[in-house]
């Protein structure tokens, strides 16, 4: 059941992380990983020239950038206004042309059967309601067409011993080598707490998703566990390799 409250307060909190997001996501975008993303992202697509996707949580707008860039048409939500800003500059910066809206990923305002692909990037383990969004995924879906899912369990060692363990061996030497926490955020401390009351965070994935996903009646899922090597960079992966990036995958 989707929670009012929560909703609003994740939107306030990623209404304020909006230009630290988009350091990271500047790097990216002058990386070789970019075209890892590309790879990653187009070798599970329909085959078909131009492709109608759905970016859900586009943030600063990478995924309308790098699909774009191939000639596909992408539209980009996201529910804070300040991230969509910064995605329009981007996509002017990097001229390309896509939809960009403001709009909760949890309640879509679009027909159904109205896309070829629907993608998402860190973004379902902020979700107060994943359930209600993997439903309505699905529903603006065409068929045969491919949900693609990309994330990681961030909170999970707070509610697994051994992996509490690792976090936390990890977080001390990355402080006593660079003096920094592992994720730097404009709001730390409120990120933290947020990540005590969101569904996701005690779920183990990707098998959670694999199950739900079936469970609403996509005719086919998969997954690949760890994807960390072609998403992150070295420094990234030093800091996040207890937490492996996954994608989790579904055709209508």
């Amino acid at each position: 059941m989707k929670n009012t409250d929560l909703n609003s307060e994740v939107k306030g909190y990623w209404e304020g992380e909006a230009n630290t997001y988009d350091t990271g996501i500047q790097a990216e975008l002058e990386s070789e990983r970019k075209d890892n993303w590309k790879r990653l992202v187009l070798d599970e697509m329909p085959d078909k020239k131009e492709l109608e996707i759905l970016d859900v949580g586009t943030g600063p707008g990478f995924f309308p950038i790098i699909l774009g860039e191939e000639g596909h048409h992408v539209t980009g939500i996201d529910i804070t206004k300040n991230m969509i800003t910064v995605a329009k500059r981007n996509a002017e910066k990097y001229n390309v042309t896509a939809k960009l809206l403001t709009m909760d990923s949890q309640k879509l305002d679009f027909e159904d059967n109205t896309f070829d692909a629907v993608i998402c990037r860190n973004l379902t383990w902020t979700l107060d309601d994943p359930e209600t969004a993997y439903k309505e995924w699905k529903r603006v879906l065409k068929e045969d067409g491919v949900l693609l899912i990309f994330d990681a369990c961030w909170y999970l060692y707070n509610y697994d011993d051994e992996l509490g363990k690792i976090y936390r061996e990890n977080e001390a030497k990355i402080w006593e080598k660079y003096h920094r926490r592992i994720h730097e955020h404009a709001n730390a401390e409120e990120g933290v707490e947020l990540g005590k009351k969101l569904f996701m965070s005690d779920k183990r994935r990707p098998l959670w998703d694999l199950k739900y996903l079936m469970e609403i009646g996509f005719s086919k899922v998969f997954a690949k566990p760890d994807v960390s090597l072609l998403a992150r960079d070295a420094f990234d992966q030093e800091l996040n390799w207890p937490t492996p990036e996954f994608m989790v995958g579904a055709v209508k």
